[in-house]
């Protein structure tokens, strides 16, 4: 058996806890049982860890339980732990455990940003000062690369920023206000209207200033604020 035919076959370990590897001695078995189990431990407790919210909503036994089944059924691939997990909410959407839950997927998805965001590598900022040096004509041409902390999650259905507030000491969630979206930098998070959002979304995708304001079909839309808030907080890595 060559190299990479000994990799596949001991990666059939994760799948099948029944399987025994052709690559290993059958004296080695016993140690690679203890091998699996450690590994789909922290998998599983570096999921609690980067889903607390969900944690709160289902209770740690509960939440334990399924991540384990995640672990069991899917596959890491990454070394780096902090991005291991990302399809979570998309396990939760079809797990029919949490099927009365129907927000958890939503409020998975910004668990997993606010914990990308955390772990995001540091970017230079520019300062708002540089915006004088372009012309009222050149300032809706420019584009703004934003700092690789700063992500965009919404909801068309669930208050998943109340959801998430709620687990900080807040008042208990309206499960009934309809969707909200959320801003996500570093440590921090926002609630923001769906305009702001339209706006900020354009600029992730690295549109031009006019354009992310014209993507919100708001003819009184004002961007001054969020690109105040956007340079105040040192996220704009580059002008161009």
């Amino acid at each position: 058996m060559n190299y990479l035919a000994a990799l596949k076959d001991f990666s059939q370990i994760y799948k099948n806890t029944d399987y025994q590897p052709q690559s290993v001695l059958a004296r080695s078995l016993p140690f690679l049982e203890v091998y699996r189990n450690n590994t789909w431990a922290n998998r599983s407790n570096n999921l609690a860890n980067t889903y607390p919210t969900v944690v709160e909503l289902v209770g740690t036994e509960f939440f334990s339980a399924m991540a384990r089944v995640f672990v069991e059924n899917s596959e890491s691939h990454a070394g780096n732990l902090h991005l291991d997990g990302e399809s979570f909410p998309e396990f939760l959407s079809v797990f029919p455990h949490v099927s009365d839950l129907p927000y958890l997927s939503d409020v998975a998805k910004l668990d997993w940003a606010i914990h990308q965001a955390h772990y995001s590598e540091d970017g230079n900022f520019i300062a708002i000062e540089t915006l004088a040096l372009y012309t009222p004509e050149q300032f809706g041409q420019l584009h703004l690369i934003l700092h690789p902390a700063v992500a965009i999650v919404r909801s068309a259905e669930w208050p998943i920023y109340q959801i998430l507030m709620m687990h900080h000491g807040e008042k208990p969630a309206d499960l009934n206000a309809g969707g909200e979206q959320v801003w996500v930098w570093r440590d921090q998070w926002q609630l923001i209207t769906a305009s702001d959002t339209l706006f900020l979304e354009c600029l992730l995708k690295k549109q031009n200033i006019e354009n992310a304001m014209l993507a919100t079909k708001d003819d009184e839309y004002d961007a001054g604020p969020v690109l105040i808030q956007l340079f105040s907080r040192g996220l704009v890595c580059q002008i161009y």
